[in-house]
């Protein structure tokens, strides 16, 4: 049997490689590493002036800008091997807050907090960035119930930025993971309202800003900014929010056991006081009471 016959018929049952094949394993190994490997919060703000509209993220103004944005910051991380998309969460007011997502894949080692937000600050967008405010961590997910996490908090040029986690008493519901529901925007007003009680009383305070709420009765993860110079120890911070709470002061639920603050070597400090009078029960239970108002 000649050559011209057998060699298809090989290629047909296999003994033979099939020419073009080749780009199957191509395939193959880019759908491997489109899986997430690494994923970051970002926070940067924009001096611009904030429309209310833009807390709608539906609304057709936001849309465009947000797809603006995201292309416009999508350029200048796309020369990392392993960088897969950045999306938009929520926009803030003061001057124009972006909170985002950074995403990578496994095909190269993970980007290092400093080099982020340096790519970030060196870009050149059609809007003005506020280099100084500029905020990215890391985020991880946990083996135990896949709930997501903020690990190690960075800390921009002059800000120090603390991760602060706490859980509160009350009925998560869904639309409190909507960060632009009027729910979860009514709870991040009152939750910040009171936490800037109890923060501003250091005296290099800047502000406080709520990143998600998740389930479990309420669980709030949020950032606190202090001037870099004169921050305060994480020790400190759980221990004036736990005090704040004891004492009436932080008219919120929150169970003091749950208190955790992060700085930016990645040191976590809690603060979990024993609230066991008469008196403090009852405060609890309004501070419930109260919450619940809130939200609806």
């Amino acid at each position: 049997m000649e050559w011209r016959i057998i060699v298809p018929v090989l290629c047909l049952i296999g003994f033979l490689p099939v020419p073009g094949n080749a780009a199957d394993n191509s395939t193959t190994n880019s759908t491997t590493n489109s899986t997430t490997a690494f994923e970051f919060n970002i926070v940067f703000h924009i001096n611009d002036t904030f429309n209310e509209t833009y807390s709608n993220m539906a609304d057709n103004n936001t849309i465009t800008l947000k797809n603006k944005i995201i292309t416009e910051v999508s350029q200048v991380y796309t020369p990392l091997k392993n960088f897969q998309r950045f999306d938009i969460l929520q926009f803030r007011n003061g001057s124009i807050v972006v909170d985002g997502k950074l995403y990578f894949n496994s095909s190269d080692s993970k980007p290092s907090l400093a080099n982020l937000t340096q790519i970030l600050n060196n870009g050149n967008f059609t809007f003005k960035l506020l280099t100084n405010l500029t905020s990215i961590t890391e985020v991880t997910t946990t083996a135990a119930n896949t709930s997501t996490t903020t690990q190690a908090v960075t800390t921009s040029a002059g800000i120090a930025v603390y991760n602060l986690t706490f859980k509160m008493t009350g009925n998560f519901t869904n639309d409190l993971s909507n960060m632009s529901s009027s729910a979860a925007t009514n709870l991040t007003n009152f939750v910040v309202g009171q936490l800037d009680g109890v923060f501003k009383n250091f005296k290099s305070y800047k502000r406080t800003f709520i990143r998600q709420f998740r389930n479990g009765s309420i669980i709030v993860d949020a950032g606190v900014e202090f001037d870099k110079v004169s921050s305060p120890s994480a020790t400190e911070l759980a221990k004036a929010l736990a005090d704040g709470v004891r004492n009436g002061v932080v008219k919120l639920p929150i169970d003091t056991q749950t208190i955790q603050v992060t700085d930016s070597t990645g040191f976590t400090a809690n603060k979990s006081p024993v609230l066991a009078s008469m008196l403090t029960a009852l405060w609890m239970t309004l501070a419930s009471l109260l919450l619940s108002a809130v939200m609806h």
